[in-house]
């Protein structure tokens, strides 16, 4: 049996520190460092920093000394809002780990980079054969709902005419105010919120890497992004909406294949249930549509913390599933790059939908 993988966890942010509590539980982890941004949270323990007893190690704000420190995985958990363009810096210290032979598993990005730009592909697959290390991108959505869900579900089809996926969020929990201004609550309709960037970012190559597992040709995507308007002033757990602001978003973006829209992703994050569509309830949950032949398929299910006691959080944690939901897949891919052949590693499932089963695509395939 192998010693246990030495983890690095970048960014102690809620899916940082939802990463950091998973990896202590876990003995065949072992969290060796934690990189901070702040400075109230250098060289604070990180039992300290997560309310547990003292675990007796660090955080730390040097960059230079994470880079250094070994490690076989780092989880790059930086802040959804960063940049990661050719040569952003998030994107620069990311090819630094992986040169430093760290392998680099994310929840904030390069989930199919070609998609957008063949020169950043280019630069992270270099880094990652320097380093001998490979890097994956995933999370709840974009990651396990349509690369490996989705995909997974269309393998009951031989033929696929449209899948439409909505994604309800009910934000009125929400404790942070960045998180929630990100998402564009409260400002005003003349403004861009961050979120239709890291949308376009994220969704689009979701959509992307979802057609190229199912052996598709995208055409393109394209995207509606719709808002919910405050009827009056409604007070949320941060700030007040004011009344005409914006109060949440309602985003489509269609993968359209031969001309026809194949794959619907829909993003509805609400506080007022008056402002969902008809048939939808209050909830965070998802709507699967699957139109194919000869089986089709309709189902919804729910991220919660235990559905035997209908909890949707444990007391005293407050760590939303959906959080847990981005952090997990993380975790569980740390065998899969610290073992594969150096690169950017894309999700493949064991069987789904391919228009032309001689073209199907898997790396269980050697021969």
């Amino acid at each position: 049996m192998r010693a246990p993988y030495k983890v690095i966890v970048w960014g102690p942010g809620i899916v940082g520190k939802a990463c950091m509590k998973e990896v202590l539980k876990k003995p065949e982890l072992e969290l060796v460092g934690v990189l901070a941004y702040s400075a109230d949270k250098n060289e604070l323990d990180v039992g300290t920093f997560l309310g547990m007893n003292p675990v007796g190690l660090a955080m730390t704000t040097d960059q230079e000394a994470m880079i250094a420190l070994e490690a076989d995985v780092v989880i790059f958990s930086v802040n959804m809002s960063a940049e990661l363009e050719l040569n952003s810096d998030a994107t620069n210290i990311a090819c630094r780990l992986l040169e430093s032979g760290k392998s680099l598993v994310t929840s904030a990005g390069w989930w199919y980079p070609a998609y957008h730009d063949q020169a950043l592909h280019d630069k992270l697959e270099a880094a990652c054969k320097k380093g001998g290390s490979c890097l994956h991108g995933t999370g709840v959505n974009p990651g396990w709902l349509y690369e490996r869900i989705i995909g997974t579900l269309t393998g009951a089809s031989t033929v696929i005419k449209h899948i439409h996926v909505q994604e309800l969020s009910d934000n009125s929990h929400i404790e942070s105010a960045d998180m929630m201004r990100g998402l564009g609550y409260n400002s005003e309709m003349s403004t861009t919120p961050w979120i239709e960037n890291v949308g376009d970012r994220g969704y689009c190559e979701t959509l992307a890497l979802t057609c190229k597992v199912m052996g598709v040709k995208l055409d393109r995507i394209d995207s509606e992004k719709k808002y919910f308007v405050a009827r009056e002033d409604l007070k949320l757990i941060p700030f007040t909406v004011q009344k005409g602001r914006r109060n949440g978003v309602n985003f489509l973006y269609h993968a359209i294949v031969e001309g026809k829209k194949f794959i619907t992703l829909e993003e509805i994050w609400y506080v007022d249930e008056r402002d969902l569509p008809a048939g939808l309830h209050r909830g965070d949950y998802y709507n699967i549509k699957i139109e194919g032949e000869p089986v089709s398929l309709r189902g919804q299910f729910q991220l919660m913390a235990s559905v035997e006691e209908n909890l949707e959080r444990r007391p005293g944690d407050h760590t939303l599933p959906a959080y847990y939901a981005t952090a997990i897949p993380l975790i569980q891919a740390i065998p899969i790059v610290c073992g594969a052949e150096p690169g950017i590693v894309l999700p493949f499932n064991f069987a789904n939908y391919v228009p032309d089963l001689r073209k199907f695509n898997s790396p269980l395939m050697v021969r």
